[in-house]
């Protein structure tokens, strides 16, 4: 009737089967988080190895040809030419972030992106710098190329500009431990204000500032050209022309101004002197007498030295003397590929060096890479690459891509300005 409960029959309850129980759901949380994490990681660590991998394949620059142009000793280059695309399906390539790992007959160097070539060398003697032969007005540092220095009361390197110009005077300092000796180094100059006519000048000083040893200097020159402005630049009287003042022999277009209340319905250009126009335009009369108008230089060969003359006709015929003349000034050489540096490679189109925005490989284009044969790896005792010599080429896509280029010259060159297959 009566049931009884012995201890052997009562259930567990309390305090402590809870803590086993939560125990142990915080355990099985902890190892499936675990495990999750694990997982996602492994994932991602994939899904990054994979893309990594994709990239080596397909992000790869492809060598369309490479060829060299024979100097006027016919024995060795003026220029070598490596026509590149990106590879099927690749991604845009950005070339200013390529390497280029040369290996030739002056031993092994690794080439970087410019965009602008400068004139600098190292000195040979101790304790002596050189300074880039020109700095343009846009510029936010400078090259300097430094010599082994003996001198321990060296202690810094200054630049300065002198503000005779569109610039404003200032200088600014380089600890002498940041620079690398017998090599050339790039100095920011962002900090100083430069304009054209200004003088920059590089120089060792000591702990106390002043200078010590070496010094060096370069003029600072335009990048714009300034042109003619409508109406200040342009002529009050009827029938005459004006030309804009100062035009460069690499120089793509400039401006011709001219009056339009006369009879006259064209504007000649012409070499001063001659009669038979280079270029003739048409008056496009506005209604005030004024025009400015941008002349394209493509047939006219401006060569440094050559005078043009400008002036009104109403008919093709020049008289030889002009309302207005200018005369051609020397190129301002930024895009010479003699220029390029040890350490240095350029990307060119159409004639010319293309700035790093421009410098992008998106599958539909092609660029040429250009080299100095002159310059670095490829100098065999002095002696630019040229007859017989090899270099190889390691061009690195900034996904590290490598494509190998072997650049073999022939035995024999014939003629001054000829390409040659290397």
């Amino acid at each position: 009737m009566f049931e009884f409960i012995t201890n052997d029959d009562r259930g567990q309850v309390g305090i402590g089967t809870l803590i086993v129980f939560i125990a142990m759901v915080l355990v099985a949380a902890i190892a499936a988080g675990v495990l999750i994490n694990t997982a996602g990681f492994l994932q991602s660590q994939a899904e990054a190895t994979g893309e990594e991998s994709t990239d080596l394949v397909s992000e790869r620059i492809e060598v369309m040809s490479s060829v060299g142009i024979v100097s006027g000793d016919t024995e060795t280059l003026d220029e070598m030419r490596i026509t590149v695309t990106g590879a099927p399906g690749a991604d845009d390539i950005d070339l200013t972030d390529t390497t280029i790992q040369a290996v030739g007959p002056g031993g092994q160097e690794n080439l970087v992106f410019t965009d602008r070539a400068f004139v600098v060398d190292v000195p040979n003697n101790d304790d002596e710098l050189d300074l880039q032969e020109q700095v343009p007005d846009d510029a936010e540092s400078v090259q300097v190329g430094v010599s082994t220095i003996t001198n321990d009361d060296i202690e810094e390197i200054e630049v300065s500009n002198d503000g005779n110009g569109d610039g404003q005077a200032g200088s600014i300092t380089v600890d002498i431990s940041n620079v690398n000796e017998n090599d050339i180094n790039d100095i920011d100059i962002s900090e100083l204000v430069i304009g054209d006519g200004d003088t920059i000048t590089a120089k060792f000083i000591d702990d106390q500032g002043d200078q010590l040893e070496d010094t060096d200097s370069s003029d600072v020159v335009a990048v714009e050209l300034e042109g003619l402005e409508d109406p200040d630049d342009v002529p009050d009287t009827d029938d005459t022309a004006a030309i804009q003042n100062e035009i460069r022999e690499d120089t793509t277009e400039f401006d011709v101004a001219f009056n339009t209340e006369g009879n006259d319905d064209r504007v000649l250009l012409f070499e001063d002197g001659e009669t038979d126009p280079l270029t003739v335009l048409d008056v496009d009369d506005n209604g005030d007498g004024v025009e400015v108008v941008n002349v394209v230089e493509e047939d006219l060969d401006l060569e440094e030295g050559l005078q043009l003359s400008v002036e009104t006709s109403d008919d093709d015929t020049a008289s030889g003397s002009g309302d207005d003349t200018t005369t051609i000034s020397e190129a301002l050489g930024l895009n010479q590929i003699e220029k390029l540096n040890p350490g240095e490679f350029a990307v060119g189109s159409d004639g010319a060096f293309r700035s790093g925005s421009e410098a992008v490989l998106d599958g539909q284009n092609q660029y040429t890479v250009l080299l100095n044969p002159g310059s670095g790896a490829f100098v065999d005792d002095g002696a630019a690459f040229g007859e017989s010599n090899e270099a190889t080429l390691d061009i690195v896509s900034p996904a590290g891509a490598t494509t190998q280029v072997e650049l073999n010259a022939p035995d024999l060159f014939s003629e001054d300005g000829e390409a040659v297959r290397l």
